[in-house]
């Protein structure tokens, strides 16, 4: 109950959309360099390239809505 109140007085994010932020953060820091990036995300390279095409990413758009 407590939890359903401060999520919807706050606003809290989710796991997943903090996880996607960070990914595209990285991914800007290290201009969509994806070897650096996975280094910093510490997850293999074609990992991280999956994910970009899954979630939607590119460096001319910004990510899909869900």
């Amino acid at each position: 109950m407590l939890a359903l109140h401060l999520q919807h007085n706050l606003h809290m994010k989710t796991l997943e959309e903090i996880r996607q932020e960070h990914i595209m953060q990285v991914l800007k820091r290290t201009n969509w360099d994806t070897k650096k990036a996975s280094e910093v995300l510490r997850i293999s390279e074609s990992y991280l390239r999956k994910e970009i095409q899954k979630l939607g990413y590119s460096r001319d758009i910004k990510p899909k809505k869900k």
